[in-house]
């Protein structure tokens, strides 16, 4: 897009001209037009010519007057240029191309009240013209002020789609309906380094990400909040070049929390008017009528682009959180019911009819302003979910039969009552106004609550494609709200190393290869076909660093600073069909055992000539250190490798070398620095990352009074090293799945794993790589993710060394020790090689500090991952024309 003329030499005097030829003839429109075409080649001297013969023969001609003016920019004569930009407006005072002109000029000059007011003038003659939207959106203050034109209201109500019987409805081109099964993609943008409010600039980003939904056969787009323009400008262009591809747009309205739960709450005003008016601004968004100011946290700009024709529908507000819904219905107990212009609530709580009345709100602004229709539905999950699960006691009934039980537990869970109270879009009717319809929105995955995991008959449900707890939870849940659409708005795994939840058909949260979150992930989308389900939203289109997850939030410090660096063990940072992969593409460690990557990189340990008094297997020839945004990579080079003869033992002492245990496990060797971890190498299987016990982050506790006895797993406060030489490492034990009771008193124990075991593979084989050894090279190579390590924040090299008030706290680390030690496993007390190695065989040398440059900006690169085309080939296979028959 040209912007901003280019000034060139020469210069070109004002003629005095009169205005009274304002007609031209056709000889001087043809001469007009060849000047155009000569200034879009460059050739200004023949645009110029040509521009004056036309003024020579009807010097009131406004189009060549403004070809003379744009010459003058060419040569400039900024100031000549200005003189026949007026005198074009004198002739023909609404001509666009004379107001653009002197637009440019005024903010080439630094006169940005002016350029405001001539591209504001341009709006009125182009409505949504992309130039004056251009620098109206880099001038100051222009956006407050700004009003784009809405078009005259439609004497008849547009319904741009429908609800039907479980399933949308879309306008064909015979003026009918055609069914439509959603195929959507969940777009959140932050990009690696960025915070969920930094949205991509209009680099192409947005584009790219458009057609690897459309490429992935998704029909829809689903957006949780108000994206920049230019989001909607990729998606217009998209859908009007590929009409056969075209993509449907779900637009979120987020919120957060009402701020007074025990009072107001949802009721309360000041928070109500902000939701609202932000349901306004997304409703004028998609009309192409919003003109949205700076403000912190939030996308901004001017929407000029429509995009209501493509807008399937609203899905508003956030997953809520249970104790807030409890608060405000206990607080309003009367407030039962809804009567408004287009739904009626009844039956339900006070936030049931809150949500009725500002779902009536946003559809009785869009009738006003644009008399338009589209379905609407609020967000919700499982968690608030309309059914009664008796495998999910609340707190208060799991602390009732604790007492009875005479069992203590030393903290309390953390954790949101599951099963405590519902919200319920079964209970909200459309009146006659509101053709358009509600539908049902949830974002359910496989894994949890843990009453999905637990309720025998889930467990007992199939597909066609096997047992499915998942697909026997949505059957009943679609089946819950009878004719109404449900949308599985989100549901996916994700590839992460970390695991968060077990659940019994191995779809866990997290613990994924990619190859293995595509697979499930196809499987979970024909179940939530074959549920009834109106349709799906994958999450997520790519990897975001910011997430959170309850298994790792506590110890990524500080909070604001994990968008720096990848968590490997968070499956919240992975879910993306596109992965957002740390580091450069071109300086990539892959754990294969080549080692050919490593070239160029800092040989740490070198013993140089083999030490002759072990033999081959237990040889260590050098150690070689790496990182990067999400992993430490060690390298290690023994002689022979052969797991019958030789083992080997990677100490590592992460913040100093006075802290930690000095005594190694197996050998009982003293190490001459204080180690937090251990690498255990001791053949494909079994081989572990261990922790020295005072430095673990869990403690297991009685649970008194229970048959058998069960233990709680609870925080080591204060989370510090201590010196000792006790030689106790403890495996990385996680609970992942929590003990529970359930309503009738069944117990359903703990369930966790160990996420020190390191998988041994090489990465082409699978994406969840540890380690490998090659027997021919004789290469062992190991990566491990930071917060194994219990490194708090790598680009700031903040590790885990207290609590404060409960917080977790950092010490800020000068860098990494290491030792290594090789042994037999026959006789481990033997003693082998070691690095760095001493004077003798059973001798240390001095140990040095490895330490890695921090960082405020992260490298990273992008990747397809394999569910890409998994999920492209799954959408291809359902039908848009889903049918109730098929619904059990």
């Amino acid at each position: 897009m040209l912007l901003l003329i280019a000034p060139a030499s020469g210069s070109l005097t004002a003629q005095a001209v009169d205005s009274r030829c304002t007609k031209p003839d056709q000889t001087d429109e043809r001469a007009v037009e060849r000047g155009w075409s000569a200034l879009r080649a460059s050739k200004v001297d023949e645009a110029d010519a040509r521009f004056r013969a036309a003024l020579a023969r009807c010097p009131g001609f406004p189009s060549a007057l403004v070809g003379v003016a744009y010459v003058a920019m060419r040569r400039g004569d900024d100031s000549g240029a200005a003189v026949f930009f007026e005198r074009a407006l004198d002739a023909q005072p609404a001509n666009y191309d004379a107001l653009i002109g002197l637009g440019m000029l005024a903010y080439r000059h630094g006169d940005l009240s002016r350029s405001w007011r001539r591209f504001a003038a341009a709006l009125v003659v182009v409505p949504g013209d992309s130039v004056s939207l251009w620098y109206l959106d880099r001038i100051p203050a222009a956006r407050d002020s700004l009003t784009l034109m809405v078009p005259p209201r439609p004497p008849r109500t547009i319904v741009a789609a429908r609800t039907g019987a479980r399933i949308f409805e879309v306008p064909s081109g015979s003026g009918g309906w055609s069914p439509l099964w959603i195929k959507a993609v969940n777009l959140g943008a932050a990009l690696p380094g960025k915070h969920p409010s930094e949205f991509p600039p209009d680099d192409g980003t947005y584009e790219h990400w458009i057609e690897l939904a459309a490429r992935m056969n998704a029909n829809a787009i689903r957006v949780y909040t108000i994206h920049p323009p230019h989001f909607y400008r990729a998606l217009a262009r998209w859908n009007a070049a590929h009409a056969d591809r075209a993509l449907w747009l779900i637009q979120g309205v987020w919120t957060e929390l009402p701020p007074g739960l025990k009072q107001e709450g949802y009721d309360d005003a000041q928070w109500n008017a902000a939701f609202v008016a932000e349901m306004h601004r997304v409703v004028d968004l998609v009309h192409g009528t919003a003109v949205i100011p700076r403000r912190a946290g939030h996308a901004s700009g001017i929407y000029a682009t429509d995009v209501s024709r493509w807008t399937l529908g609203y899905i508003i507000g956030r997953e809520w959180e249970p104790y807030s819904v409890v608060a405000f219905a206990r607080a309003h107990p009367r407030q039962t019911r809804f009567d408004g212009a287009y739904l009626t609530m009844q039956g339900g709580n006070a936030v049931d009819a809150w949500l009725a009345k500002v779902s009536d709100a946003m559809i009785a602004y869009e009738m006003q302003r644009y008399n338009q229709q589209r379905p609407l539905a609020y967000t919700n999950w499982p968690t608030l979910d309309p059914l009664r699960h008796p495998t999910e006691s609340t707190l208060a009934e799991e602390d009732s039969i604790r007492h009875v039980r005479r069992e203590i537990v030393p903290e309390a869970p953390r954790e949101y009552d599951n099963d405590a109270i519902s919200l319920d879009a079964a209970l909200v009717r459309a009146t006659s106004a509101y053709a358009a319809g509600i539908f049902a929105s949830f974002h359910a995955y496989p894994y949890y609550p843990d009453f999905i995991v637990l309720d025998s008959g889930y467990s007992a449900a199939r597909s066609a494609d096997g047992p499915s707890n998942y697909v026997g939870y949505l059957r009943e849940l679609v089946g819950h709200y009878g004719s109404m659409p449900v949308v599985i708005s989100e549901y996916g795994v994700p590839s992460s190393r970390g695991v968060a939840h077990l659940q019994p058909q191995g779809w866990t949260h997290g613990g994924h290869s990619e190859q293995e979150q595509a697979e499930i992930n196809a499987r979970l989308t024909r179940d939530i076909y074959a549920s009834g389900a109106a349709g799906a939203g994958l999450f997520a289109m790519i990897d975001e660093w910011f997430k959170k997850n309850w298994t790792v939030i506590d110890f990524e410090r500080p909070a604001e600073r994990n968008r720096l660096w990848l968590n490997p063990l968070d499956p919240e940072q992975n879910y993306g069909v596109v992965a957002m992969r740390p580091g450069r593409r071109d300086s990539v460690i892959v754990i294969d055992g080549r080692g050919d990557d490593w070239r160029g990189r800092a040989v740490w340990y070198d013993r140089g000539a083999p030490n002759d008094a072990v033999p081959p297997p237990r040889r260590l020839q050098r150690l070689m250190v790496a990182s990067d945004e999400a992993y430490l990579y060690l390298r290690l080079d023994v002689g022979a490798i052969d797991w019958t003869r030789a083992h080997y033992l990677i100490g590592i002492d992460t913040y100093s070398a006075a802290l930690g245990d000095v005594v190694l496990p197996y050998t009982g060797s003293r190490s001459p620095v204080g180690l937090e971890f251990v690498v255990d190498l001791h053949g494909p299987e079994g081989s572990h990352l261990l922790v020295d016990h005072p430095y673990n982050l869990y403690r297991d506790e009685p649970i008194i009074g229970s048959k058998p006895l069960a233990v709680e797993q609870i925080y080591n406060r204060p989370f510090r090293s201590l010196a000792n030489a006790a030689g106790r490492y403890d495996s990385l034990i996680v609970i992942t799945n929590r003990r529970r009771i359930g309503r009738d008193g069944t117990v359903y124990p703990e369930r966790g794993m160990d996420r020190g075991q390191l998988l041994f593979a090489r990465q082409q084989e699978t994406t969840l790589a540890d380690w490998y050894a090659d027997s021919k090279t004789g290469i062992i190579e190991v990566r491990i993710p930071w917060g194994m390590l219990n490194v708090l924040d790598p680009s700031s090299r903040l590790v885990l060394h207290g609590s404060n008030g409960g917080e977790v706290a950092g010490r800020m680390t000068e860098g990494f020790r290491f030792v290594v030690e090789s042994y037999d496993p026959a006789h481990p007390a033997a003693g082998g090689d070691h690095l760095p190695n001493g004077s003798d065989a059973r001798s240390w040398g001095a140990v040095p500090v490895w330490s890695w440059p921090s960082w405020e900006e992260p490298r990273w690169y992008e990747e397809l991952k394999p569910a890409f085309e998994t999920m492209r080939r799954v959408f291809a296979e359902i039908p848009n024309a889903a049918t109730v028959a098929r619904v059990p």
